[in-house]
């Protein structure tokens, strides 16, 4: 990404060829990683993941671009490995409408249960915070 410019990186919200996109999963940083992989694992070509790199402010205009091909009530789901308040799922949502994003998708996150520190403390609770987090991106839990 060149400073100052917008970008969905990796976006593939209407690639040529894909099935009907059910579900966007809109995220920050490395668990777009993992949420491809998860993705090829379950064989969900009809999810697609939007990795979003300019958080403040969003300009508006190039995500909607990104996400033209998505029918209207295509649910979209903020990801992120923090809890909601540790995150950024507020920015987002404090730049657009709450529950509804360029009214027309409906706009919900996905993100680990509140606590007082945004880590367990312990790798195999983070190893299954994880996996539950990849499996609720994915409507499968």
């Amino acid at each position: 990404m060149r400073r100052g410019k917008f970008s969905a990186r990796d976006s593939d919200a209407a690639p040529p060829g894909r099935t009907k996109i059910e579900r966007v999963l809109l995220c920050s940083g490395k668990i777009y990683y993992e949420l491809e992989q998860k993705r090829a694992d379950l064989k969900r070509n009809n999810v697609a993941i939007v990795r979003v790199e300019q958080l403040y402010p969003i300009p508006k205009e190039p995500l909607k671009a990104a996400l033209a091909g998505c029918a209207d009530g295509t649910p979209v789901f903020w990801v992120q490995e923090e809890p909601e308040k540790h995150g950024r799922l507020a920015i987002p949502a404090r730049q657009t409408s709450a529950t509804r994003l360029f009214d027309r998708l409906p706009l919900a996150g996905i993100y680990r249960q509140s606590a007082a520190s945004p880590a367990t403390g312990s790798a195999s609770s983070h190893r299954l915070e994880q996996e539950q987090l990849l499996v609720a991106a994915f409507g499968e839990a």
